[in-house]
């Protein structure tokens, strides 16, 4: 694919666990700048539903708690790809490129959480 050609992407947010997978969010946007930072958006916001952190104010005192297992868990890995800049630069590079994406946050319990981005193909001219 040709840098300059303008693709629409269709990205979505899934989550699921042994019994089955679900859409959390999807959307389509017409570049892969708007794409990139829906992805990482999408991990923040899903970090922060999943592990809100002690100080979160809906929750009455004492009810969140850490957990401890092995291994990083879900929002912990979503957080660091959301914040890993060189990373978020690859992802940019390869949408404007293109490129489909795919991201997979398993959790030690289980769940896992997953990004993806698709091009949609570009219209053709009869269906302008």
């Amino acid at each position: 694919m040709a840098v300059g050609v303008r693709l629409a992407f269709a990205l979505a947010s899934r989550g699921g666990d042994a019994s089955g997978g679900w859409v959390l969010a999807r959307t389509r946007l017409d570049t892969g700048a708007k794409a990139a930072g829906w992805l990482r958006g999408e991990a923040l916001r899903l970090a922060v539903r999943l592990d809100p952190g002690p100080r979160t104010r809906w929750a009455a005192p004492g009810t969140l708690h850490p957990v401890r297992e092995p291994g990083p868990d879900a929002p912990t890995s979503l957080r660091a790809w959301a914040e890993d800049r060189q990373r978020q630069a690859r992802v940019r590079h390869l949408l404007a490129h293109g490129r489909a994406l795919s991201f997979h946050f398993p959790d030690p319990g289980g769940a896992w959480y997953a990004l993806t981005a698709a091009p949609l193909a570009p219209p053709t001219p009869e269906s302008r």
